[in-house]
């Protein structure tokens, strides 16, 4: 009920007992959405501890390379080439041959002309989300070379079987060291694989990424927008289509950031007991695929018209067979120099063109992952710290708060908390707010439902002044670790408030 308390008159005279409303507060709680791609067998859930697993010195790196004799080939005793690699479950395979890239082609490569989204395949393991993430990054080669470094020989002079890798985690870029043994089959990589046989880069990045996770089987099921960040250091949102409000302006949304160099995936509805195949529109079921491209095309009969290209990881004939499908004759209404433009007689395996319209109507969700700060959702990374003379009363700011996700131990994962978190605008910065703000002042800004996804974004128009993030989880009593970032186009500070 609403606490009395006194306060004084405008006078200043004396003071007077008065009523002040109690702010109504309705928190709400979700868990993400499942991907479809979930293993058969789920990793059980622990708390956070050392945060290692998977994770290599530098020093510890170079020590290796020049303790290995002349002509040995390094092995690696933390991810051995057996089924323990493989699967975390009680599941076994006795037909895997562990293979060097050497041994299965002659002169393999780590990249042959660079890094392509067409380079990406999926295997038998359910990792879509991860390779449809690489799919999208590989469009600027340079980024993918700082995660899988270019100058590392598979085979002659300088070869030694080490491979080194790096990923964003949590706040910094982390060193994953692997050999190059590769599981097989019939003398064909099991899982994911370039599309020219020589190129290496796709199964060493997925073999690095599944040392992280503990095995391969640990990356069957995530969340596309995690992988791009962990290949980019990016800020990445997630936007689903039954809660968007207004879906042609994440139409534009997407197609300013595909022009601005966004990485995008989406991903479907469905079970992953389904995923085998493809459905009667030519699309899979609990799939994630990579975006590879947004236009809008003028049409001689029907206008403009808002296109998605849409690319399957599994890179083969499984592909929409709907309106702006590849052979479809509405295309003819399109002037052939806009059809070269978008590269529609050019299109490889598993990737279409659809309209706006159907893609909403197939896809569950879309993810959009850039290297900067989008302040305002225009698409367009905006630049930071720089002060704009034009607007004194405020600007926009971009605040995310991540929760602690990197694994500790093989046969267990981090245990992911519902979370989000509050700003407060407050005249004292330099303590905490007291718990009698919170009853009667609104927020100035909020991430949204508790929900136990990695990190967790949102944007607020802010006056000048002091204000306080509060990370905050729905249930009482779950301690973890945290880590804020914060992004404005004007000059700030940011400090840890004292206990």
């Amino acid at each position: 009920m609403p606490l009395p308390f006194r306060v004084a008159d405008e006078a200043g005279l004396g003071s007077k007992l008065v009523e002040e409303v109690q702010v109504s507060v309705n928190e709400e709680a979700t868990d993400k959405p499942k991907t479809g791609e979930e293993g058969a067998f789920e990793l059980p859930e622990g708390d956070f501890e050392d945060g290692m697993l998977g994770i290599s010195e530098e020093d510890s790196i170079q020590a290796l390379r020049t303790t290995l004799a002349l002509e040995e080939h390094f092995c690696d005793e933390d991810f051995p080439a057996d089924n323990t690699t493989i699967f975390f479950s009680e599941r076994t395979d006795a037909d895997i041959a562990w293979k060097r890239p050497f041994e299965l082609v002659d002169e393999p490569q780590l990249f042959i002309d660079g890094a392509s989204r067409r380079d990406v395949v999926q295997g038998c393991l359910g990792d879509c989300w991860f390779l449809s993430s690489c799919a999208a990054v590989a469009r600027k080669s340079k980024l993918i070379e700082r995660v899988v470094p270019p100058e590392q020989p598979l085979f002659g002079d300088g070869y030694t079987g080490l491979v080194v890798c790096h990923f964003w985690r949590f706040g910094e870029w982390v060193t994953v060291c692997i050999d190059d043994r590769l599981p097989t089959k019939d003398g064909v990589l099991m899982f994911a694989r370039s599309a020219d046989a020589s190129e290496f880069w796709v199964a060493l990045v997925e073999k690095a990424y599944a040392k992280l996770h503990g095995t391969y089987e640990a990356l069957e099921g995530g969340q596309s927008m995690d992988a791009m960040v962990d290949l980019t250091g990016g800020l990445a949102e997630r936007y689903d289509m039954e809660d968007t409000e207004n879906l042609k302006k994440l139409y534009t949304h997407l197609l300013k950031s595909s022009r601005n160099g966004a990485f995008i995936t989406c991903s479907r509805k469905g079970d992953w007991r389904n995923a085998t195949k493809a459905d009667e529109h030519g699309l899979v079921e609990g799939h994630a695929y990579t975006v590879s491209g947004v236009a809008r095309v003028k049409h001689e009969e029907h206008g403009t018209v808002n296109l998605i290209r849409v690319r399957n990881p599994w890179a083969s004939g499984d592909e929409w067979n709907g309106k702006w499908s590849d052979t479809d004759s509405l295309w003819s209404g399109v002037p052939e120099e806009q059809r070269q433009k978008l590269g529609v007689n050019s299109l490889s395996d598993g990737e279409f063109w659809m309209s706006y319209d159907d893609f909403c109507e197939q896809f569950e969700e879309v993810s959009v992952c850039t290297i900067g700060p989008d302040f305002d959702n225009d698409g367009t990374v905006d630049h930071v710290g720089q002060v704009d003379d034009d607007d004194d009363d405020g600007c926009n700011v971009l605040i995310g708060v991540m929760q602690e996700h990197r694994r500790s131990n093989r046969s267990i994962g981090v245990k992911m908390l519902q979370i989000a978190f509050f700003l407060y605008k407050t005249d004292d910065p330099d303590r905490r707010l007291p718990v009698t703000h919170f009853y009667y002042n609104y927020e100035d800004g909020t991430s949204g439902t508790y929900i136990n996804f990695r990190e967790v974004l949102s944007r607020a128009d802010l006056v000048p002044g002091h204000y306080v993030i509060i990370p905050a989880t729905f249930l009482p009593d779950s301690p973890g670790y945290f880590m804020v970032r914060v992004y404005s186009p004007k000059p700030f500070q940011l400090k840890k408030l004292p206990d």
